[in-house]
């Protein structure tokens, strides 16, 4: 039970002035290191957080900040920042009592600092080692520790090898505060050593002009000759001490609580009562307002940790928003490239088109000029091949063969009229079928001489492509000429009628004259098997077209075939 209090009373926290000023530092660090980024920094603000919660007794809360520190300094391995690390949970575990757990806390830090190969680690670990072994609750603890026991020679054996460190340091202040932690141990022995010992340390701390220091190991010597049976020297120790306080204005209640204690005890010894009383009172008016400060200063911390975590909220903010703004930044920045990266793939391929374009149009020229050079000499051929016709015509005395070569020359100038109206427009491999049929009746009628003949031309507004316009030219040509050597000689009142029309998505072309048809079915076979017929019946086929002829009134062709084009 008592156990329990006193855990619950020294978590009690009052803050000293002196520790708000310290945590307003150490805040500054941490947000300082927060800001950088800097994790070793952000460490060492933790520990700075934890040794100032440490002192003033809030060991969970220096716990926790020291656990912060510990995981951050791991990660970088061994190094004498993580030994001290340790020694200060090692301080918060002795005074709390635990001394197997302080113990293995210095143990693990000698480890580090030996595989770090510091000196100064292990120089501070052999004093809290020394410090240990003569804690005043080891010494009265009923149930004994694991690992160690309340020991004065242990104690100065590890002080002496910590002596030994500082002096291979020259680390002046280091040996001075050992001559301190030596003397105390004398003390305890009783041995008047101590006395030479806080002796060491004053002359030290007096030629480093370490003020502070000098006034508390004056302190020690005071009480030394005090318990060595000196107090004769002890008047003018305390005289330099309240000398060196008024000098210096200060007003630490702990300083000054100690001179009145060191006032007490002299007079005491010397029996000098009532000035022991004075300085007694005057002990606990400095123990009452110590108290009085320590609760403004309690009251203090509370408006410095309500501004602090307003400072922070408004810190958290502004760096949300400027998180947010470096993300926007991003974004932006992101857009911009991914534009300028569209732009420059935009540029490159209107430049790569623009040049593929110029090659296709100047390709395109050279191919126009080429087929043009090309229709000009199949034009030249096909009335080079009529002309040889012509002339071979005039030469034949047979009638027969000059017939067939005529019926060749209206076959060839069909093909001369096909060409010229695929070729002489800007619409190439396409023609206007009504205006190409024409063409060739009023070729094939002025070559017989029948441009009297009357004609019933209706052809509807078709466009047909080469491939198709050829044969039907051909069955045009062949059908008309058949009609101008054996319907219109001896008519009286020839006509000729073309009509063509589209019928769902066929084209039916009939070619009709009104001379005296076929009677007999011989004539009908031979005319079957004749060349002309023949002829169309290739052509029909080559459309994949079907054809019928009626000879009982005139002759009457007609032809149905799906057009490739009909536009």
């Amino acid at each position: 039970m008592f156990t329990g209090l006193r855990a619950v009373v020294a978590q009690k926290t009052i803050y000293s002035a002196e520790h708000i000023r310290k945590i307003a530092y150490a805040d500054s660090v941490l947000k300082v290191a927060i800001l950088k980024k800097d994790s070793l920094q952000i460490a060492e603000g933790y520990y700075l957080l934890g040794k100032i919660e440490l002192s003033a007794g809030n060991f969970l809360t220096s716990h926790v900040w020291f656990m912060k520190s510990l995981r951050i300094q791991e990660k970088f391995g061994d190094s004498y920042e993580l030994g001290r690390l340790h020694i200060r949970i090692k301080e918060k575990e002795q005074r709390q009592g635990h001394f197997d757990e302080a113990f293995q806390q210095l143990k693990i830090a000698e480890g580090i600092f030996k595989r770090a190969k510091s000196n100064a680690g292990l120089m501070r670990t052999y004093s809290s080692l020394g410090e240990l072994y003569v804690d005043e609750s080891l010494k009265n603890r009923v149930q004994p520790s694991k690992n160690i026991q309340f020991n004065i020679d242990s104690a100065f054996f590890y002080q002496k090898k910590a002596e030994l460190l500082a002096i291979q340091l020259k680390d002046s202040i280091g040996w001075a505060n050992i001559q301190i932690s030596l003397g105390k141990l004398l003390v305890l022995k009783k041995d008047p050593r101590a006395i030479t010992y806080f002796q060491h340390a004053y002359n030290e701390f007096a030629r480093l002009k370490e003020d502070n220091e000098r006034v508390s190991a004056m302190l020690f010597l005071a009480s030394a000759y005090l318990t060595f049976n000196q107090p004769e020297k002890v008047p003018d120790i305390l005289k330099q001490i309240q000398q060196f306080y008024e000098k210096q204005h200060l007003h630490h209640y702990a300083w000054l609580r100690s001179l009145e204690t060191s006032y007490v005890n002299y007079y005491k010894a010397t029996k000098q009562w009532e000035k022991a009383f004075i300085h007694l009172e005057i002990l606990k008016d400095l123990e009452r307002k110590e108290l009085m400060a320590d609760q403004e200063g309690a009251i203090t911390r509370l408006e410095i940790e309500y501004e602090t975590q307003k400072k922070e909220a408004l810190l958290t903010k502004k760096n949300e928003e400027l998180a947010l703004s470096n993300e926007n930044s991003r974004t932006q920045q992101l857009f911009l490239r991914t534009l300028a990266a569209l732009f420059l793939l935009t540029a490159g391929l209107g430049f790569f088109y623009y040049q593929l374009s110029r090659k296709n149009q100047q390709i395109s020229q050279r191919n126009e000029v080429l087929i043009r050079e090309q229709n000009h000499r199949v034009k030249n051929n096909l009335q080079l091949v009529s002309s040889l016709l012509s002339l071979q015509a005039n030469q034949f005395s047979d009638a027969a063969s000059k017939q067939a070569t005529e019926n060749n020359l209206l076959r060839i100038e069909s093909m001369a009229i096909l060409h010229r109206r695929l070729y002489d427009k800007e619409e190439l491999a396409v023609i206007n079928l009504a205006d190409f049929i024409r063409e060739i009746a009023e070729v094939v009628l002025q070559t017989f001489g029948y441009m009297h003949v009357e004609l019933d031309y209706k052809v509807i507004p078709v466009k047909l492509n080469a491939d198709q316009a050829l044969p039907v030219g051909l069955i045009i040509t062949e059908l008309i000429t058949n009609a101008c050597k054996y319907a219109f000689p001896d008519n009286p009142d020839p006509r000729l009628t073309i009509v063509c029309d589209k019928e769902k998505d066929e084209l039916e072309l009939t070619i009709a004259d009104n001379g005296p048809g076929l009677k007999n079915n011989l004539l009908v076979g031979a005319v079957k098997q004749s060349f002309g017929m023949k002829l169309i019946q290739m052509q029909v086929a080559q459309m994949r077209g079907t054809y019928n002829f009626n000879f009982s009134a005139g002759t009457t062709f007609t032809m149905k075939f799906k057009p490739d084009v009909l536009l």
